[in-house]
């Protein structure tokens, strides 16, 4: 199947001060592809990701989302509509807030705001998403009751109720246990096939993730490599 991209990284290069972290970057994420990106600590792949949302600079290079050249964009809001991002770990809220009104928040900005309440498509979406990370049946619960795996699977809820064209990952098996982590992968399999939608995923273990995405990219040394499943896997 024939994809147009959904994101283009052409000669990028990031740095933070006179520190070179990334310095050649080159690959493409097709319209509902899977990538997963690997690499040691340290190699940069959460800086790409904040370089991608555009939330440090880009010293040289382009970066295209669904076409658009998003460095050279001065308005940022319509790059946060076509991106959903889930941070690495997952975030314990101090205040009670129910799962479901925490997911209904992610959706702040899109079609509801300040004085203007949620609507009843809003409403909607937000069971829909919480169905589909299999979390509606506790949709009147706590945030601050959730296991480590349900609160990394409502993060994602919350990306996905904005119904973004693209889904960035960063390392969402963090302090998860197996069990979890499968329940994960089969969520993120059916996020894929329910939305249609891109995703791009860093993660520490390539041989899981090899499995779930359809192929893989490795930084190192502040370059990109593409890797397939024949390829020798060495840092």
């Amino acid at each position: 199947m024939n994809y147009s991209n959904a994101i283009e990284l052409n000669q990028i290069e990031i740095r933070y001060g006179k520190d070179i972290v990334l310095k050649d970057i080159n690959f493409t994420l097709a319209e509902g592809e899977f990538v997963a990106i690997f690499g040691e600590n340290g190699a940069g792949k959460t800086t790409l990701f904040r370089g991608i949302l555009q939330l440090i600079p880009i010293n040289k290079g382009s970066i295209k989302v669904l076409g658009k050249d998003i460095t050279k964009l001065r308005d940022k809001s319509w790059l946060r509509t076509q991106i959903g991002y889930v941070p690495q770990g997952h975030n314990t809220s101090k205040f009670p807030i129910s799962v479901f009104d925490a997911t209904l928040l992610g959706r702040w900005g899109t079609s509801f705001k300040y004085m203007k309440k949620p609507s009843k498509e809003d409403k909607e979406m937000t069971l829909e998403v919480l169905s589909l990370v299999d979390l509606k049946e506790l949709k009147d619960t706590d945030c601050r009751n959730l296991s480590g795996g349900q609160r990394q699977r409502l993060n994602i809820a919350r990306a996905l109720v904005r119904e973004p064209k693209i889904l960035l990952l960063d390392e969402p098996n963090t302090h998860l246990d197996k069990e979890s982590i499968e329940r994960l992968e089969k969520t993120i399999i059916k996020i894929r096939e329910s939305f249609k939608i891109s995703i791009l995923m860093i993660s520490h273990d390539h041989n899981r993730s090899y499995q779930i995405s359809d192929r893989s990219i490795l930084i190192k040394n502040g370059q990109s490599y593409s890797y397939e499943e024949d390829d020798s896997w060495k840092y």
